[in-house]
Parts: C-alpha cells; structure tokens; sequence
C-alpha cells in the first residue's frame, strides 16, 4: 500500500506477506483538505505532520490523497513547528472502493487543537486572537498619546 502524494509515493504498511499477483488488496481514500487561517500567514510556510496509524507523512497545506486498505484509521495532525501547533486527532473510516475527504483547520492561535471533519472547518481562537490584537492596539496607541502629551 502506498501513500499518494504530488510527485512521490511513501510506503505505508509493511507486511511480511505479499499479495499473490492478481490479487487485489480493497482500498478506499482519504483525502485531506488542510488549510489555515489568513489572519496566520506565518503557517503558510510550515508543513503539516500527518501520521495515519502512526505512520508518519509530511505534507503541504491543500488536498492530500491518501490510499489506504479498508478500514478505521487514526488520523492525526499537527503544524509542523516543534510546539504541537493545531493538534488533533480523530478516527477515520475509510471503505474499500471510496473516498473519504476530511478537512483540517489550524487554529488562530498556538497549543490550540485544530479542527478536523466531514465538513469545511472554522478556525478556532480567532476571537481571542482579535482581542490580543485590539489589546496591543490600545496599549501602543495609549503610549503614543502619552509620548505626545510630555512633548507638548
């Protein structure tokens, strides 16, 4: 079984047995739409650490195929910074013969789970992030006020 990606495949399970050829092993796909959030330009640079049964893949941000033999799998990802960034996991069923999309969403801000599901996600922590923005706003606009009145 390998794991499709542009340009490359990654071996994802090793079995000591092979299939007899001819013989065909049920596979279905797991498709991963990865995005983040505009408000976090800086992810866009990362890549995305993905293990599918513990295996690991490194993938970029957008639409992953993933072949994988039938069955329930454990999905997890993570924004590959070293600080468990957008962590999730989730388990995925994947029937032999279809496709499966799941769509992650990096949070707003770090050692906040993403989102992972059937649907299109929202990005978590977009509230608090706006509030830490307004916040600095004030302070910064406040000390800039203060700077002009011991000018005058």
């Amino acid at each position: 079984m390998t794991v499709l990606q542009p340009g490359r495949h990654v071996q994802l399970h090793r079995s000591r047995t092979t299939p007899a050829r001819g013989t065909d092993v049920p596979v279905g796909h797991l498709v991963v739409d990865a995005s983040h959030s505009v408000l976090c330009p800086q992810l866009a640079s990362s890549h995305l650490a993905v293990m599918v049964d513990d295996l690991p893949l490194h993938v970029r941000w957008g639409r992953t195929d993933i072949a994988l033999p039938a069955g329930r799998h454990r999905v997890e990802i993570v924004v590959d910074r070293g600080d468990g960034w957008g962590r999730v996991v989730e388990a995925v069923p994947v029937a032999a013969g279809h496709t499966v999309d799941v769509y992650y969403r990096a949070p707003a801000l770090g050692r906040r789970p993403g989102a992972l599901g059937p649907v299109p996600q929202s990005t978590g922590g977009v509230t608090a992030l706006l509030a830490l923005l307004l916040g600095v706003l004030v302070l910064v606009g406040g000390l800039v006020g203060v700077g002009i009145a011991l000018l005058v």
